[in-house]
């Protein structure tokens, strides 16, 4: 019987020949590469790629005392801020050869508790959470297990864990900033109630700081606080301009929220923004869609998904990453406002 035999497998040291380095430099790019150059990494990995070398994940999580996987607690994959901040994870998680685990918590705090014990007990080797309102017995399971965390959209925790993300109540200032430049005086702030977060929360105290510092005061039946939704933020901004028509600008703390305030101005035969300005906060993919394209805050979810893979990666190699990264927040200035018709010269 003739039988062909199957082709040798690739061994570490030969990866190490051909890339033309050290085996330990190999074994530093597939399980450190962080702390190796770019240049000796696109060697590696170039030498790995031609010999097909797979190297043993289970040998190499045993021999370093670790899983390899990354557990994420999401609120809600429904939203694209979240999904592509979780897609950036993933991706730069994979360049560091770990495997993410995802658990969707649907905005309940007992369900995210849930979450992060099935994944401790699965035994990952870090945790990314969203927000800054984990219970305590969620941060002593944690410490428990010695599992490090990182929290994300929010620029920093008030439980010593490394935040990552905008500052919520500065973006709020910004905008406000921005259209009293351009000459607006008459607002109308749409925000969540329940804030069942504490980064709308963050947004929610914000504006109403913000128009404090800036002395303007603002009438109860100019707040329209209301569950999240598109159909609520429609509803809302019919409700204010009903109220109080000299509005010319609504704050909106949410996209959701401002691209229910424009389908309600279409129907009622407003034009935006030469009647009325509108404002929204997240930059989703479809806001720069919308009729007129939305003016918003970006909440840069694609950067804070890797900045949270380097930081666990960073913290598990021993190098603790600062406990504060806060982004600047960029508002993206689009159709949907202008200078009232009161400050446009004639």
């Amino acid at each position: 019987m003739n039988s062909k035999a199957l082709p040798r497998r690739s061994k570490l040291s030969d990866v190490a020949k051909a890339a033309g380095v050290s085996p330990a430099t190999v074994s530093r790019v597939l399980n450190h590469p962080d702390i190796v150059r770019p240049d000796l990494q696109a060697k590696v990995r170039r030498a790995i790629a031609e010999l097909g070398y797979a190297p043993d994940a289970m040998a190499r999580a045993l021999s370093l005392g670790r899983s390899n996987t990354i557990g994420a607690i999401i609120p809600t994959l429904g939203m694209t801020i979240f999904a592509n901040g979780t897609v950036a994870l993933q991706k730069r998680l994979r360049e560091y050869n770990y495997t993410l685990l995802i658990a969707n918590a649907e905005y309940d705090p007992e369900r995210e508790l849930e979450e992060i014990k099935v994944l401790l007990e699965r035994g990952v080797d870090g945790l990314v959470l969203v927000g800054d309102r984990m219970s305590a017995e969620a941060l002593a399971l944690a410490r428990q297990y010695q599992v490090p965390l990182v929290t994300t959209y929010v620029s920093e925790s008030q439980f010593s864990v490394p935040a990552i993300g905008i500052d919520n109540a500065e973006a709020m200032h910004q905008v406000l900033q921005m259209l009293l430049d351009l000459g607006h005086r008459e607002f109308g702030v749409i925000t969540v109630y329940p804030a069942h977060n504490d980064r709308q929360q963050a947004r929610r105290q914000g504006v109403f700081a913000a128009f404090e510092a800036a002395d303007i005061p603002l009438a109860a039946h100019r707040i329209a606080e209301v569950p999240y939704s598109v159909a609520h933020g429609r509803t809302a901004f019919k409700r204010l301009i009903t109220a109080d028509p000299a509005i010319t600008a609504v704050i909106c703390s949410s996209d959701a929220f401002a691209i229910g305030a424009l389908a309600e101005c279409k129907y009622l035969g407003l034009s935006v923004p030469r009647d009325i300005s509108i404002t929204g906060y997240d930059d989703v993919d479809i806001s720069m869609h919308t009729d007129p394209p939305l003016t918003t805050v970006n909440v840069p979810a694609a950067v804070i998904g890797r900045l949270a893979a380097d930081h666990l990666v960073a913290t598990l190699n021993g190098r603790p990453p600062p406990l504060t990264t806060k982004l600047p927040a960029q508002i993206i200035v689009r159709g949907s406002t202008a200078a009232p018709r009161s400050a446009r010269k004639s």
